[in-house]
């Protein structure tokens, strides 16, 4: 038997202050209020174990303290008369907490338990005007903590924030279990700060600074990006997820040879495919950077994460030459990428320019990636066997005519590419993933050429030329 109940978390301690939006904030406030359905995008879930024996209280005590060390978690959204938004950081409150509790002889397994409370929690959404932004469900077995589920809201948290959540959380549950003090909280920048130094000075000049970058770009491209190469499908936004163990192994050792990153690799990878579809000589994609530049914005929980606008030369001659362009392309989006994207925004607009292609590489930072492969190029090519490739998301609109976001775990990456399927088909889709996995595992060992790429590519999408629609 599962029964469902719920608990009041209380809070204390906190400070209590009002702010405008802050820039990255500003991003996830305009999807929200222009895009109907942001139900799967504007909610980001995790889950952890929590260790044995703590009590329900034991709980609850963390997951107050956790809300009282991060601003963003005790943040109410309020609209105004403009359409924008200013931000209410509570001091005290409290939040309700879900409590799933199995029986020992209930069938219904912890993996299926736990599936339940994320969709719950994501279907729900948030009221930003009249709740927090986070939801919290406690999963017990016969009354004794086993796991936890954590929903938080886009405007709230990016990717890198949920992880540092899980990694906060998982360091006050181990130290009350141990019966040690709560580890210190480090010293961060809360949103309202980070909204404080962007309405001064300083927040101006990265914002002409980042306005000259992308005036800079929109001189060099096209008012199109790719041409329609299909009749469109119903729904016409498809999103192919190719999930690779063996492209989590290949990208490290690819980057050492490079001397370069991981996300330029991952990038460079992105660029050559494209190049087999795009009239060149080049394209413009929008980088969308973590923007954690500095030590205090390391551990921030807010949403930094956002886009500029760069443009990527198709010209190169070896893929060595491509990773080179792309490691200084990406030096330059780190450079200018933090900035007010709404004034940016309407200056590419004004241009005529479409951000069409977005790149999101949230997988590099990760810690704990894989180091070394295998010894050959053949048994690292033999672990893609275990790769699964899936259709998570089919929509009639999306505000990008192709997306490709790189997530997933440090063992097993998710390569998921989101396309007009005017431009790419629906095989297309999967020949564009099934490619990127075999030239990143080559790229542990050797260098392909772009002409082979190309051929690579060709070969996959004949393959996949008929692909079940359905």
């Amino acid at each position: 038997m599962i029964t469902i109940r719920s608990t009041d978390l209380e809070f204390h301690g906190g400070r209590s202050r009002t702010a405008p939006l802050a820039w990255g904030q500003e991003v996830i406030w305009d999807l929200i209020r222009d895009w109907e359905d942001t139900r799967s995008y504007a909610v980001l879930i995790k889950w952890l174990h929590i260790p044995l024996l703590l009590s329900v209280g034991d709980v609850l005590e963390s997951l107050a303290e956790l809300i009282r060390r991060h601003e963003a978690l005790r943040t109410m959204y309020h609209p105004t008369a403009r359409g924008d938004a200013i931000q209410e950081i509570l001091g005290s409150g409290s939040l309700p907490v879900e409590l799933v509790d199995r029986s020992v002889d209930d069938p219904k397994d912890y993996a299926s338990i736990v599936t339940d409370c994320l969709e719950r929690a994501a279907e729900l959404g948030f009221d930003h005007d009249k709740e927090l932004p986070i939801r919290f469900s406690v999963i017990l077995q016969d009354g004794i903590p086993i796991l936890l589920t954590l929903a938080v809201s886009h405007l709230s948290a990016d990717f890198t924030s949920a992880e540092l959540l899980v990694t906060d959380l998982t360091a006050l549950l181990g130290a009350r279990a141990a019966g040690a003090p709560p580890p210190p909280a480090r010293p961060v920048s809360q949103p309202a700060d980070l909204a404080r130094m962007e309405n001064g000075p300083q927040g101006q000049l990265l914002n002409i600074q980042a306005a000259q970058f992308i005036r800079r770009q929109l001189d060099r491209t096209r008012p199109e990006m790719l041409p329609a190469r299909a009749t469109p499908v119903t729904p016409r936004f498809f999103r192919g997820q190719l999930e690779s163990d063996a492209v989590a192994v290949a990208i490290g050792p690819a980057a050492r040879r490079h001397r370069t990153t991981p996300s330029a690799i991952l990038l460079s990878i992105t660029s050559a495919l494209i190049r087999c579809v795009c009239p060149g000589p080049n394209y413009p994609i929008d980088v969308m950077q973590g923007n954690r530049t500095t030590p205090e914005l390391a551990g921030t929980v807010s949403n930094l994460s956002q886009g500029i606008l760069t443009v990527i030369e198709l010209t190169a001659d070896s893929f060595a030459a491509l990773v080179r362009h792309c490691s200084a392309v990406l030096a330059e989006a780190r450079r200018y990428g933090r900035h007010r994207q709404r004034s940016t925004l309407d200056m590419i607009s004004a241009a005529g320019a479409r951000r069409g292609c977005q790149f999101n590489d949230t997988w590099s930072a990760l810690p704990g990636r894989p180091t070394r492969p295998p010894a050959t190029l053949d048994e690292l090519a033999a672990t893609t066997r275990s790769s699964t490739f899936s259709w998570p998301e089919r929509v009639p609109m999306k505000n990008k005519d192709l997306f490709m976001g790189i997530r997933g775990t440090a063992e097993r990456i998710h390569l998921s590419l989101f396309a007009d399927t005017a431009l790419l088909p629906p095989g297309d889709i999967r020949a564009f993933l099934d490619t990127f996995e075999r030239v990143a595992v080559t790229l542990a060992y050797e260098d392909p050429t772009l002409e082979l790429i190309a051929d690579w590519f060709a070969e996959s999408r004949a393959r996949y030329a008929e692909i079940d629609r359905d």
